[in-house]
């Protein structure tokens, strides 16, 4: 009884985990109002049953994944954000190439967060929650180290336009991705040859903005 009571989760698990994926592709593909839940078990091959079965409705599924991606998106960076015994500057060198290694693994990331919150399709109080919660560069020991550079004239931009640029020259080049692959203007390879190149050049840009 234990063996398919096992059984049964490890199914579960992997239709949940399959439906999650899909939906994830086909948000980001369609957006949310374009998208419908036989889109998403189409691209799961799954029965269009089982969506509603595992998460109930799209909106709930749209939350959750939405969830997920903002914590991916926005945090995994808050100790280097908020250690005491690094600069400034020494935040950016080793923020930087964290951030674009985590981009890098997940591509679809920033543009999928972007036109959730774009398309107004974020209403839940859950998401508006994660979203504050997890905007750790805003709420970070680092902005407090520019805030104070720049009130000692020791830093030349002011501390919001150098952490826009810096979340920016991460971040958009993502966002811009699909536009770059269908254009041909360059191909998968080409894509991360050059955010691997960026990884190192934007610290350096970043410190040349100081």
């Amino acid at each position: 009884m234990a063996k398919a009571t096992n059984k049964k989760k490890d199914l579960d698990a992997s239709a949940e985990e399959k439906i999650m994926t899909a939906a994830r592709a086909v948000f980001t593909r369609n957006g949310y109002a374009a998208t419908t839940v036989r889109d998403i078990a189409a691209e799961a091959d799954l029965n269009f049953s089982l969506v509603n079965y595992y998460f109930r409705s799209k909106e709930k599924l749209f939350e959750l994944i939405m969830l997920e991606a903002i914590k991916q998106l926005l945090s995994g960076l808050i100790n280097l954000l908020n250690d005491p015994d690094t600069s400034a500057v020494e935040k950016i060198d080793a923020v930087c190439p964290k951030y674009m290694d985590m981009l890098l693994e997940h591509p679809d990331l920033p543009l999928f967060v972007m036109t959730g919150i774009a398309n107004n399709a974020v209403s839940s109080s859950e998401i508006t929650k994660a979203l504050i919660e997890n905007n750790i560069f805003l709420q970070s020991y680092f902005l407090k180290q520019l805030q104070e550079l720049f009130s000692k004239n020791k830093l030349a931009i002011e501390p919001l336009h150098l952490l826009m640029n810096m979340v920016s020259m991460l971040t958009m080049p993502f966002v811009a991705r699909p536009m770059l692959l269908r254009s041909g203007a360059v191909d998968t390879k080409m894509f991360r040859q050059m955010m691997e190149d960026r990884k190192q050049k934007i610290p350096i840009w970043l410190k040349a903005m100081m």
